[in-house]
């Protein structure tokens, strides 16, 4: 080594550090005694958190219902007296699933459902669904699907009612059926 004043680390993982400044000095040798002491044993490691279980959510559901055959058409023909701005029949309600025979004589206000998904059938008449300010014809046989947390309303149009099957799935029933 140069001469010169240096810093020297003693270091071992079962010793305390030490660190001492030497002075070498140019041809003579240097010695240096050194005392370590013991390192105190590890900490015992903490144990570890208890493992947290999570229960899966359980979402409500409704009662189980009873299974339905029926002709759609003739529960319509049956429920086509009156004049009502608005008719709705429950053809079946099991569990999370809610359908039912709707008949409009005039427009349907804007509906949003933040837990469950929307579909209607158009048995008969004319109309339309309004989705984002937009209207799309509907007729007999028309298929409409609309996914939760979208607003939408339907629009009747012509002289007779529009009659259509919805389903609403996500939201338990009320009562079975």
């Amino acid at each position: 080594m140069q001469a010169g004043t240096y810093r020297v680390r003693f270091d071992a993982d079962t010793v305390i550090s030490l660190e001492r400044e030497v002075i070498v000095r140019a041809g003579q040798p240097t010695s240096i005694e050194v005392m370590l002491n013991p390192a105190p044993p590890p900490p015992a490691a903490a144990p570890p958190p208890p493992a947290v279980v999570e229960k899966p959510t359980e979402s409500a559901v409704g009662p189980a219902g009873m299974p339905q055959i029926l002709s759609i058409v003739d529960l319509a023909e049956k429920q086509l007296s009156g004049n009502q701005a608005r008719r709705e029949t429950l053809v079946a309600c099991s569990g999370n699933t809610r359908t039912t025979l709707v008949l409009l004589n005039q427009d349907q206000a804007d509906r949003l459902y933040d837990g469950a998904e929307t579909e209607y059938y158009v048995v008969a008449g004319q109309g339309a669904v309004r989705l984002d300010s937009r209207e799309m014809p509907l007729s007999a046989g028309s298929y409409v699907s609309i996914p939760r947390n979208t607003k939408h309303g339907i629009v009747k149009r012509g002289n007779r009612a529009l009659i259509l099957l919805s389903v609403l799935s996500g939201e338990p029933c009320e009562q079975a059926k």
